[in-house]
């Protein structure tokens, strides 16, 4: 059973054992051309690769920028505000960014802070920029808008890509992919950590073990992303320097960065710091993205922040 634990309800109680299984990213992919031309940013130069990043100024300010100046050339960035894994793990590392937690560790309300307040003033000025129906999608809109060709970045794992690369190789020829842009309290990364597990009730717990301890070694661990196009990201630091993302191409080097070989930026889960149980409904309830949504349509700042408490006050009595 492949899961996400942010959204497994007590799992625990009922498994035998779990072993963390590859994961996914999601950074940013973006067309070079459009980003050289409009928003004066040359990608491969900011995230060479084979070489650490130079991007200390690819920033929230910075793609800010980069957003209006794309989107005023007809080509917007797809960034999505709906209730699936793309908008919420994105929501989560843009507003950790900034400092803005919903809860902290202590399981203690902190909305009401000027982190949250800043965190969703840089959505209100982004969603100027995105195309108009972005709280209605889902995790195939982004990347279809930038398939066809109409958007210049979105915030994706290679899939993307690899479509793309079969079915668009003039296209997939511009696409590279790279870190996230940081904000006033560091660079995070969207992560969706997944694993696999061995329910308490299974019938043949040891072929399930000897299954999960196969499929966690090295080799097994290298054959799984090689069939992914480097998609999947191993549970373990040193096994994200396989050679699969620096030779991938066109364009070569193009997933150089999505492994995050120089430890460049935080990986996100969406809901952090909160106790489990209350971050896995923030996170399946969607509230950070519902918050921007709220805010950026016209209602008052702190109208929408006493809404987000009142929705956290009902997560910790669950």
């Amino acid at each position: 059973l492949l899961s996400n634990p942010i959204r497994n309800l007590r799992p625990s109680r009922r498994l035998l054992s779990h072993v963390h299984s590859n994961s996914e990213a999601r950074v940013s992919a973006s067309r070079l051309h459009l980003m050289k031309e409009h928003a004066k940013i040359d990608v491969q130069a900011m995230y060479p690769a084979g070489l650490p990043p130079k991007a200390e100024h690819w920033t929230m300010d910075t793609f800010l920028k980069a957003a209006e100046a794309c989107h005023k050339a007809g080509f917007p960035f797809g960034i999505g505000l709906g209730d699936t894994n793309d908008s919420v793990c994105t929501a989560g590392a843009i507003f950790q960014s900034f400092g803005a937690h919903l809860v902290d560790a202590d399981g203690n309300l902190t909305v009401k802070t000027d982190e949250v307040r800043q965190a969703l003033e840089f959505y209100r000025r982004l969603l100027a920029f995105l195309p108009p129906d972005v709280g209605a999608w889902d995790d195939a809109s982004n990347n279809n808008l930038l398939i066809a060709g109409k958007a210049a970045l979105i915030f994706n794992p290679p899939s993307a890509w690899a479509v793309a690369k079969r079915d668009a190789p003039r296209l997939a020829e511009q696409l590279w992919t790279y870190g996230f842009p940081a904000g006033p309290k560091g660079r995070f990364a969207p992560y969706l950590p997944a694993f696999w597990t061995i329910w308490a009730f299974s019938k043949n717990k040891k072929a399930a073990k000897s299954l999960l301890a196969h499929l966690s070694q090295p080799s097994s661990t290298e054959k799984l992303v090689v069939a992914s196009a480097g998609y999947d990201l191993p549970a373990y630091e040193k096994l994200t320097t396989l050679p699969v993302w620096a030779e991938a191409e066109p364009p070569k080097g193009t997933l150089y960065h999505y492994a995050n070989p120089f430890n460049h930026q935080n990986l996100s889960i969406a809901g952090w710091p909160a106790p489990p149980k209350v971050a896995q409904q923030i996170y399946t309830r969607a509230t950070m993205t519902k918050m921007a949504l709220r805010y950026s349509q016209g209602e008052p700042l702190e109208k929408t922040l006493t809404w987000a408490e009142g929705e956290c006050e009902g997560f910790m009595r669950t």
